[in-house]
């Protein structure tokens, strides 16, 4: 496993995403599965009380697969405000790596931050009681930008499109908003693979490579600054992305659970109160994440993709983005969601917070 303490980001080396749960091998996992915690069903106990919860240890090791300040925004926050101290938590770590599900089966984290489909494709091939406790993003910004000269859809006739990979979620999204505008993705655009992340589709867009791509809010002045634009811009409900852990260590420190829930829904809470931007910003990059002045005009953009409340809007939801996903093949047809996602801790939250149970049942 790559990683690095939680105050930087700017030296980490990246494991390939997803790389672990490619068909045929399995990676690092299928190594890890000979020394893999038994399975067991969850204890039953009541939910403690969540005025004066404490956790069990004093010490956790997060994991976090990505970089942007986003991600790790509620997690900073929390340890800078000092809510996980007030919760027994003292040592907070968090490590950055790709690797995240080996490392939670391996017993060297914790809790980690990944994708939705990671923890339950991993949780399907693996047999291990890999869980889901909490949401992080909980919708999903749906965007084609174009390059200077495309006005309106029909301009795109002819055009290449890209949105990475070609058999990835990006791309199929970007077929589903050439459908929305009307036009043939099979017959009147050409869709071509590119490297690299969003800034390098947004490189090939400004650079009239492509005329349009998959990007990111972030992209949006940059495109403008060339003289595209946003040709499709909508926010979707899409459960994408969550923290996981494992049921033994669930079974073992349930109280720790409760009070990582409580502590970190209610760094979210503040964070999404306006009147906190400023300090936000400052917060986030005393613990050493860069944060370009331009991106601060994205604050509410970037909220928006956030779970407020570690919830998702409904079972339908969930049920509606895996089966967009079991179309990528990023997940299997059908897979029983149900049984790898546990959200008593972050209902517990909710409720000691004040806030309404979401999702009202699963």
């Amino acid at each position: 496993m790559k990683s690095i303490r939680a105050n930087g980001i700017s030296q980490t080396e990246w494991v390939a995403r997803r790389d672990v749960l490619k068909a045929g091998g399995f990676g690092a996992l299928g190594l890890l599965l000979a020394v893999a915690t038994t399975r067991g069903s969850f204890a039953q106990d009541a939910t403690p009380s969540m005025a004066n919860v404490k956790a069990n240890l004093s010490s956790l090791k997060y994991g976090e697969f990505n970089p942007n300040y986003v991600s790790a925004w509620a997690l900073t926050i929390a340890r800078a405000q000092g809510y996980f101290e007030e919760v027994g938590l003292s040592d907070v770590e968090m490590i950055l790596s790709e690797a995240y599900i080996p490392g939670l089966i391996g017993g060297s984290l914790h809790l980690a931050h990944g994708d939705t489909s990671s923890f339950l494709s991993a949780a399907e091939k693996s047999g291990t009681p890999i869980k889901i406790i909490s949401i992080l993003r909980h919708k999903e910004w749906w965007i084609m930008g174009v390059r200077k000269g495309i006005e309106k859809p029909e301009d795109l006739k002819g055009g290449k499109i890209t949105g990475g990979s070609l058999d990835g979620r990006n791309t199929w999204i970007q077929k589903e908003l050439v459908r929305k505008m009307g036009l043939d993705p099979e017959k009147d655009v050409e869709f071509v693979p590119s490297s690299g992340g969003s800034d390098n589709r947004m490189a090939a867009l400004v650079n009239g490579i492509v005329d349009g791509a998959s990007v990111f809010p972030r992209h949006k002045a940059g495109i403008e600054a060339s003289g595209g634009r946003f040709l499709h811009e909508e926010l979707v409900s899409a459960p994408q992305e969550g923290i996981g852990a494992m049921g033994d260590f669930l079974e073992k420190n349930e109280d720790t659970a409760y009070a990582w829930a409580l502590a970190e829904i209610r760094a979210r809470q503040w964070l999404f109160e306006p009147a906190n931007k400023a300090e936000a910003y400052d917060i986030i990059r005393k613990y050493g994440f860069e944060v370009p002045p331009e991106f601060e005009a994205q604050y509410q953009v970037e909220l928006d993709q956030l779970s407020p409340d570690g919830g998702f809007d409904s079972a339908e939801a969930m049920d509606t983005f895996l089966a967009q996903l079991a179309e990528t093949g990023e997940v299997e047809a059908g897979v029983d969601w149900r049984k790898h996602i546990e959200m008593k801790y972050v209902w517990a939250a909710q409720e000691a917070l004040g806030l309404p149970k979401r999702p009202t049942s699963i």
